[in-house]
């Protein structure tokens, strides 16, 4: 049974659902609550959070999953999981009780008071509060872009030289068939042949499969920004534009 059935059975109560579900992803549930755990070992150990304890999180996340998970919406459940995972490590290590304190439900006093800027305007105090976790949500989503990063470069590296350069160019830079001839020595005819190569070359069930993944999560989450190899060098997202236009020229 996939995991969406599972999922929409647990919602209705069924107590083996949800079990079989905890099962079925536990190898999903180590691996992302393992990064977590990488990223934030410092935070762990002064909240004297060990891995048993988190293992023991386990169960809770999926459940946890179970209840905000909308089925409809065709989201496939691994590809939301990540979530409510992070919900649930960031609660056990202490990070949204601090983000609580700066809850203006219970400071409205302090936060909502006015705040004046060099330049007359007013901000409210709570709006310029760091949030503790965007530091570490940056750091995740960087690593995230650098998996699928290194995921497209191993795709292209089994291809001839100048069909990978071809579709980097075209892709990972946004030249135009002109401007990439030009680099690769041809003229924009010959580059749209090696571009149209490569990309047939790309469609072997071990390419599909390795950008599978992410192709689900960018469809599913709607992320498509980026514009250039600029953008991946400020943080913006060119890998997931070109998983995005791979999967609308069906090769994923």
């Amino acid at each position: 049974m996939t995991n969406e059935e599972l999922a929409a059975r647990a919602k209705t109560g069924d107590r083996d659902a949800l079990a079989q579900l905890w099962e079925q992803n536990r190898g999903v549930l180590a691996s992302i609550f393992r990064e977590l755990a990488r990223k934030a070992g410092a935070r762990m150990a002064a909240m004297g959070v060990t891995w048993e304890d988190v293992e023991q999180s386990f169960f809770l996340a999926v459940a946890l999953a179970v209840r905000l998970y909308e089925p409809e919406r065709g989201v496939l459940f691994a590809s939301f999981l990540k979530y409510p995972v992070r919900q649930v490590f960031f609660d056990m290590v202490g990070w949204r009780t601090e983000r609580q304190k700066h809850d203006p439900l219970g400071k409205s006093v302090s936060l909502d008071e006015p705040v004046r800027g060099e330049d007359g305007s007013e901000t409210a105090r709570g709006e310029l509060v760091p949030d503790p976790t965007d530091a570490y949500e940056d750091a995740e989503e960087q690593f995230y872009i650098e998996q699928l990063h290194a995921a497209l470069d191993k795709c292209l590296d089994a291809l001839e030289q100048e069909q990978a350069a071809a579709i980097r160019y075209r892709y990972y830079d946004g030249l135009t068939l002109a401007e990439a001839g030009d680099r690769l020595g041809c003229n924009a005819e010959y580059a749209r042949k090696l571009e149209y190569k490569g990309l047939r070359r790309l469609r072997s069930p071990q390419n599909i499969r390795r950008l599978e993944q992410y192709r689900e999560q960018i469809v599913s989450e709607g992320a498509y920004h980026g514009t250039g190899w600029a953008a991946w060098n400020s943080g913006g997202s060119v890998e997931e534009r070109t998983t995005i236009r791979l999967e609308g020229k069906g090769l994923l």
